[in-house]
């Protein structure tokens, strides 16, 4: 059986997950990610995954590192993942005006099954559908652990920026018995997008920041394309929308965002709303997500010029 990663609408607030390569991308700052999405909400904890990562530019690697946890729960716990990661991205400025970023994780993973809360056909009154009591089959819990791999490219000039990467490298087996349907499929990521200043006209005041974004990705048969536009009014309200299509099953939806942006921290929220359902129907087939930015100065002077990217 395959299945794909999880996709999270908020890319840019969980930048190394995107990819490597956009570690420590804001010289002189440290900063901290924490990221949480509940898809299907409508089914009681059906898909609910978390990230936390850090990321600092370090003059003496020429770049920079970032370390990040992951953790994800589906079927209220059935099925979970966590996994520690360490990242590097090493930074080479072309020109004053284009730089090109090479980044490389390393991964350590693990995957369990639980089946002490398995709702299994023989406990099932078939009359009045209620549960009778204990399977009388045996299905004992599952733990797998694996080391796994990403790298990326990520290219940045003035205001355009873009990169690529790709994910689980060595495609490790998830389960004891190693087959190709055990394998984890590799998995491409492709992104692209600018950010646009709007000036005031008397006073030449920046007012507003548009910024189009445009993912791809693809494992084994599932693709996806994700566009968005992101307005950042006077470096305090963000609003957004996208709208996200996964081409291999055939449904799509719209994601609608809101933030707040301060010097020290940033926090934003989105839902995604279900345009069409797959073949499968289930209720409110959404999405919440909350990312959270916390920005610590690193007390260095900027030495190169900044690399424009979205922060949220």
């Amino acid at each position: 059986m395959y299945a794909q990663d999880v996709s999270f609408s908020h890319m840019f607030s969980n930048r190394i997950y995107l990819n490597p390569a956009l570690a420590g991308i804001d010289e002189g700052e440290r900063r901290i990610f924490l990221n949480y999405r509940n898809q299907w909400p409508g089914i009681d904890n059906s898909f609910v995954s978390y990230t936390a990562s850090y990321d600092q530019y370090i003059e003496s690697l020429h770049g920079g590192i970032g370390f990040k946890v992951f953790n994800d729960a589906q079927g209220d716990g059935a099925i979970q993942e966590f996994s520690l990661s360490v990242d590097y991205a090493y930074h080479l400025q072309m020109s004053s005006r284009f730089f090109l970023n090479a980044g490389f994780e390393a991964s350590y993973v693990q995957k369990a099954i639980k089946t002490s809360g398995f709702i299994l056909g023989d406990m099932i009154d078939p009359i009045t559908g209620e549960i009778m009591g204990p399977s009388t089959e045996n299905y004992y819990d599952n733990k797998v652990s694996y080391p796994d791999f990403v790298i990326g490219l990520s290219g940045f000039y003035e205001n355009y920026y873009g990169g690529i990467s790709l994910s689980h490298i060595l495609k490790p087996s998830q389960t004891i018995v190693s087959n190709d349907y055990s394998r984890v499929p590799r998995k491409v990521m492709i992104f692209a997008g600018a950010i646009f200043p709007v000036y005031e006209k008397r006073l030449g005041k920046e007012v507003l920041k548009l910024s189009p974004n445009f993912i791809y990705q693809q494992q084994k048969k599932f693709s996806q394309l994700f566009y968005c536009l992101d307005a950042v009014i006077q470096d305090q309200i963000l609003t957004g929308i996208g709208l996200r299509q996964n081409l291999g099953v055939q449904f799509s939806s719209l994601v609608f965002s809101i933030g707040y942006i301060t010097n020290s921290y940033r926090i934003r929220y989105s839902y995604d709303q279900m345009l069409s359902s797959p073949t499968i129907q289930l209720p409110k087939m959404g999405a919440h997500e909350i990312s959270c930015i916390f920005t610590m100065q690193s007390g260095k002077k900027k030495k190169h010029h900044a690399i424009k990217c979205p922060k949220i």
